[in-house]
């Protein structure tokens, strides 16, 4: 037979060790990568990247993407559902490493950045407003709509909180 008051200790040890495990997976072991929550946004960096891209007639859409950034699995449904919204517009996904951003670092991944159909930088930040760029506002489909309608949105979110990763080129 069980001692009770010894049971009730076990499944109370368990319990904590279940959920201190659960939050080292989802959430510990990636603290290093993205302990920094506030972000500056700022559209000087990408005047150097805008010289590298092929010339276009169409609005563009970079998305700034790091895949193994645990925040990136917030932003992957955010760009497909603009990629299939917005078919008409030129859109390009950036990881670190790519030949494009040789020599620059933006500020987090992930993050976006639109150029309307004459080249001018329309919009730089995160996807949306809220923890997750999943959550909260969308910022890019605001602006497109904008773009699309001839109207001129300029707007670089210069300060965002959420889930960013630093870009690491």
């Amino acid at each position: 037979m069980v001692n009770k008051p010894a049971a009730g200790w076990l499944i109370m040890a368990a319990w904590l060790l279940f959920v201190g495990g659960g939050f080292w997976w989802f959430e510990y072991r990636h603290w290093q990568r993205f302990t920094a929550q506030n972000v500056v946004f700022n559209g000087e960096i990408l005047r150097q990247f805008q010289k590298r891209l092929p010339a276009s007639v169409k609005t563009t859409v970079v998305h700034f993407n790091d895949y193994a950034c645990p925040c990136s699995r917030y932003s992957a449904p955010h760009i497909q559902r603009l990629q299939e919204l917005f078919k008409d517009t030129r859109q390009l996904v950036i990881s670190p490493g790519d030949t494009l951003m040789q020599g620059l670092n933006i500020p987090a991944t992930p993050s976006v950045a639109v150029w309307d159909e004459k080249g001018r930088l329309a919009y730089f930040g995160p996807y949306s407003s809220g923890a997750t760029c999943g959550s909260g506002q969308d910022f890019v489909s605001r602006v497109l709509h904008s773009l699309a309608e001839a109207k001129n949105p300029m707007w670089i979110n210069t300060l965002a909180v959420g889930c960013y990763c630093p870009w690491v080129s």
